[in-house]
């Protein structure tokens, strides 16, 4: 008697078991960006944070070359994206270059990775360095902000890198615990802190928010309980003497206070209400790729950021351009659900956890300058997109094998 299936499935099993490492590209970029949030050192000359997105990106180029027949990843999803920064880059000055890159990178690493095979095994591994990282950002925070030398917490820590990766690695606990892992709400917990303690106010909601949005199967009443109980949390933590004195010049307010002239918007509001004027100007299209750092500095006369990526694309690629860039971020969400939904195991929280990433992302955006800190947040974002998409392909030809009849032969 011949058995032919059930052992090439078997055997598919063994080889998978044996190859539990994660590709050196993963491992790079964990590595960068855990250097990157220890520091902002420099070496040859060049900042820390230049080299953690420089070199996985330089790396998933060569990687790539070699392997551009493995490609999982949907790379029509983002190609009008890429044409449409590599076309303004055409028509810009050179000195705009490193942040045109800096926007493309995050892709090619994410495509790189699609073209490695992951099992649940590798899922499970990736997901163990992820606590890792969450271990590495909580000690960062302690030395940071010194807490164990003076007994309290300063009232600027300058921690807006840690809560970037904090918050997205609270979108993968988050698809965990609402997947049925309930431990993993401990480490969601353990992020969430970060962003009070670093009194981020954007981020204290965006990150909070990731629980309740997660877009992981979880029943609409235990949403409902979550966000009551976030509200309640957040209502606790605004009316503390450190909050207050962070927002408002008097050092006191109530909700209904924010955003008016006592709130504290560090010129900010300012410098949007100039930007919005010159948006009016040339609203189509913009003014060019990175001609708002040339503005700020006309304005402050040092480089400076408009902390609020929605306005940055809107001054440099217009309607159009920030148009293409939502639509990208609003297809790649619903690819990533539609997929999810096929599958069963390990793999559909990667789909889930990089659909909610999107929306913690956007949220950010509002206050930050998040797209063009790709060491901080959407490296390691479009890490878990491309090991979710090349991960698809193993769940479904494991399971194409398991449901085939087994052919038996005398």
């Amino acid at each position: 008697m011949k058995i032919s299936y059930d052992n090439q499935l078997t055997n598919n099993n063994i080889s998978i078991k044996k190859k539990e490492k994660l590709p050196f590209i993963i491992w790079l970029v964990f590595l960068s960006t855990l250097l990157a949030l220890f520091g902002d050192f420099s070496i040859f000359g060049f900042r820390i944070t230049g080299w953690a997105w420089f070199i996985p990106m330089i790396i998933s180029i060569l990687l790539l070359a070699s392997r551009p027949g493995r490609i999982t990843f949907p790379v029509s999803i983002w190609f009008p994206w890429i044409i449409v920064i590599i076309g303004y880059q055409i028509f810009a000055p050179i000195s705009a270059l490193q942040r045109s890159i800096q926007l493309i990178c995050p892709i090619i690493i994410g495509i790189t990775v699609s073209t490695f095979r992951y099992s649940e095994a590798h899922i499970e591994k990736f997901i163990s360095y992820c606590k890792y990282l969450t271990i590495a950002l909580v000690v960062v925070v302690i030395l940071r902000t010194g807490i164990l030398l003076t007994g309290a917490l300063p009232e600027t820590t300058g921690l807006a890198a840690q809560v970037m990766t904090g918050m997205l690695l609270c979108t993968l606990f988050a698809a965990r615990y609402a997947t049925g892992i309930k431990k993993e709400i401990l480490w969601w917990a353990i992020l969430a802190t970060i962003p009070v303690i670093a009194l981020t106010r954007t981020a204290i909601v965006a990150t909070a928010l990731t629980l309740p949005l997660t877009f992981a199967p979880l029943k609409l009443r235990k949403r409902t309980i979550i966000l009551i109980a976030i509200c309640l949390l957040g209502a606790v933590v605004f009316y503390t003497p450190r909050v207050q004195s962070k927002m408002f010049h008097s050092g006191e307010g109530e909700m209904t206070d924010v955003l008016n002239k006592d709130f504290k918007d560090t010129g900010r509001f300012h410098m949007w209400d100039l930007m919005e004027d010159e948006i009016r100007r040339k609203p189509w299209f913009g003014h060019g790729a990175n001609a708002n750092e040339a503005f700020i500095f006309a304005i402050v006369g040092f480089k400076g950021q408009p902390h609020n990526d929605w306005l940055r694309l809107l001054f440099d690629y217009g309607y159009f351009g920030t148009g293409i860039f939502s639509l990208c971020m609003i297809a790649q969400i619903l690819h990533l659900l539609k997929i999810a939904k096929k599958f069963r195991d390990m793999s559909k929280i990667l789909f889930y956890a990089g659909a909610a990433s999107f929306i913690a992302l956007s949220l950010l955006m509002v206050t930050d300058n998040i797209i063009i800190y790709a060491a901080y947040y959407t490296n390691l974002q479009f890490v878990i997109l491309g090991m979710a998409y090349a991960s698809s392909g193993i769940s479904k030809e494991i399971s194409e094998q398991k449901g085939r009849r087994i052919k038996i032969t005398w």
